[in-house]
């Protein structure tokens, strides 16, 4: 039978793989192992995940430094025959067994992923053509908050452009100023500011510290936050940033939903570029500065 595992890296996008009958997973931090962990927690050579006759899977600890553990119990091997939480050093990684028909009813998801976003990159794009009647760049930068929305699964979000020597808030969808001031927002600030400085994405899958200790289902029904922070880039200059979350139960990001949410800032940050509408080389907005950059932002849609 087929595994799925999708692996939450903290502060990063989780990883999803399948395994098939027959394979030979080699887990760990290097990056010539079959499902790289990239976390300092993760050992070079943590583990190995082999596929058994009987059609259960075989999990092996390979003197890894900080330990692999099933559903909270540290291992030196075991097999498993049902979903469960495993976990690398720090790194939590959900285990689910999938039939043919589930493998490709996850496949198929992937694909249509693919699709969907192909069809509105299309779409924001015929709306930004240089030819008469042609969108305004807020109204290009509203439906591309959308689309991320969408493609990520988010409730809400807003898109920081800069000008005049400051940023500001150019659209937004369900934001409330008055979560700058609230503890529960300050974290995903930083996010914003980290993927500023940075010029990279910065991604959080929060599945609870203690989730290995729950059943799957409870976790994932009860717990999961979201949030991701997309730079938007001229070559070395940012421009901005696209920033999305949402506190319900849902799907994670994974590094493929990334990659789809980077191709929609790539094209943001040309638009930008190409009509002069924002500029690089400004600081990130510090604490104090939130407040009173998203009181002053357009109506939430």
């Amino acid at each position: 039978m087929q595994a799925r595992l999708i692996a939450y890296i903290p502060e990063g996008p989780a990883i999803a793989r399948i395994a098939a009958p027959g394979d030979r997973l080699r887990i760990g931090r290097s990056t010539d192992a079959d499902f790289v962990l990239s976390h300092v927690s993760v050992s070079r050579r943590h583990a190995e995940l082999e596929s058994q006759p009987d059609g259960t899977w075989r999990l092996v600890d390979v003197d890894s430094k900080n330990g692999t553990f099933v559903d909270g119990a540290r291992i030196s091997q075991t097999t498993l025959a049902r979903g469960c939480w495993l976990r690398f050093g720090d790194v939590h990684c959900e285990f689910a067994m999938l039939d043919s028909r589930a493998a490709e009813e996850q496949a198929r998801r992937w694909q249509e992923r693919r699709h969907e976003a192909s069809r509105l990159t299309a779409r924001i794009e015929a709306m930004a053509q240089p030819q008469d009647g042609a969108a305004p760049t807020s109204t290009l930068l509203e439906h591309s908050l959308r689309a991320v929305l969408e493609l990520a699964q988010c409730t809400r979000g807003f898109v920081l452009t800069s000008g005049g020597g400051r940023y500001r808030v150019a659209t937004s969808i369900a934001l409330d100023a008055s979560l700058s001031t609230g503890t529960e927002f300050t974290g995903s600030l930083g996010a914003v500011a980290q993927a500023l400085r940075a010029r990279a994405p910065v991604v959080f899958n929060d599945i609870g510290q203690d989730a290995w200790l729950s059943g799957r289902e409870s976790v994932v029904r009860g717990g999961l936050r979201t949030l991701i922070a997309l730079p938007l880039m001229d070559g070395t200059r940012v421009l901005g940033a696209i920033y999305a979350d949402r506190r319900e139960a849902g799907p994670p990001l994974t590094t493929l939903d990334v990659e789809l949410l980077q191709a929609f800032a790539e094209r943001c940050a040309l638009w930008l570029a190409a009509r002069g509408e924002s500029q690089g080389g400004i600081e990130p907005p510090g604490p104090g500065e939130w407040t009173q950059l998203l009181a002053g932002h357009a109506p939430t849609r």
